[in-house]
């Protein structure tokens, strides 16, 4: 039995001693090479964010806290750990599961994206929402470098950070690698 056959969802995940989780991201590692190899989809990308995906579930209490993923292809981890490890092998195949985060997929999925630079801007309007509603959930928005360089991303941080001040966490995934060498 493997660690990933006891985690159906991030509650599981939590429940798992941290000298654990080291076993858990190989044992994702190998769940993701073996289903690309086979369906095609966004190997590197979702390779280098697995232990970003497990460190995310395991701190913040997810659903109620929010997270969105800037670019869906680094999401592989987070769909194997939030209930569609069993349906994983139907990425990005007909009927399958969708290579993005999808909300009509799952109640994890914050977000439906696509490509970069939607998750400061998506993670501020929904930190205002929280704000107005007067609840203490958490709003996570995880943005590659390479999406830096789209203008929305800037125009996120300047009113989240700048004008409105609303309570949010960016996480910056600095791998210094988009599809190609940053410009």
């Amino acid at each position: 039995m493997t660690l990933l056959d006891e985690i159906q969802s991030p509650a599981d995940l939590r429940k798992l001693p941290r000298a654990k989780l080291p076993q858990l991201a190989a044992e994702i590692h190998n769940l993701i090479v073996d289903v690309v190899a086979h369906t095609g989809g966004h190997l590197a990308s979702s390779l280098g964010a697995v232990e970003l995906a497990i460190a995310v579930h395991y701190v913040f209490d997810t659903p109620r806290d929010r997270v969105i993923w800037d670019v869906g292809h680094q999401a592989y981890a987070h769909k194997i750990l939030t209930g569609r490890r069993e349906a994983f092998s139907s990425l990005r195949q007909h009927g399958g599961i969708s290579g993005f985060t999808r909300r009509s997929e799952s109640l994890y999925d914050s977000f439906s994206t696509g490509h970069s630079g939607t998750s400061i801007s998506a993670g501020l309007g929904m930190a205002c929402a929280s704000f107005l509603k007067n609840e203490d959930a958490k709003v996570i928005a995880v943005i590659g470098d390479g999406s830096l360089t789209a203008g929305l991303a800037y125009e996120g941080l300047n009113q989240a950070g700048g004008i409105l001040k609303r309570d949010m966490i960016v996480i910056l995934n600095d791998n210094e690698m988009s599809i190609s060498r940053n410009v």
